[in-house]
């Protein structure tokens, strides 16, 4: 799966990316980026990222944050998690009031 990026970016390497391929990811990326993200969901998720796309965390780092947050949501969809649930977002349900008696 190809991702075009809202805004292109120049990595470290001078490297001007405008897409990027998203990999399927396989366990052994899973037990990789869980042994070396040290249990930090913000580091897991950048490792993740960086195993489906291919780049490396500093390449990254130069990325737009709102096409981050694109490939971010994808990573989390493939781990079965949905609403950012690894930060502590997410949405609510609707509010039901409840009687004081």
């Amino acid at each position: 799966m190809q991702v075009t990026l809202k805004y292109p970016f120049t990595a470290p390497s001078g490297q001007k990316i405008e897409a990027v391929t998203l990999r399927r990811l396989k366990v052994r990326d899973l037990k990789t980026i869980g042994e070396q993200s040290d249990g930090k969901p913000a580091q897991m998720e950048l490792l993740g990222v960086a195993r489906m796309t291919n780049l490396i965390p500093e390449d990254l780092d130069e990325m737009d944050a709102a096409d981050y947050q694109v490939l971010k949501e994808r990573f989390l969809d493939v781990l079965g998690i949905t609403g950012n649930a690894v930060d502590g977002g997410g949405t609510t349900g609707a509010v039901v009031p409840v009687s004081a008696e």
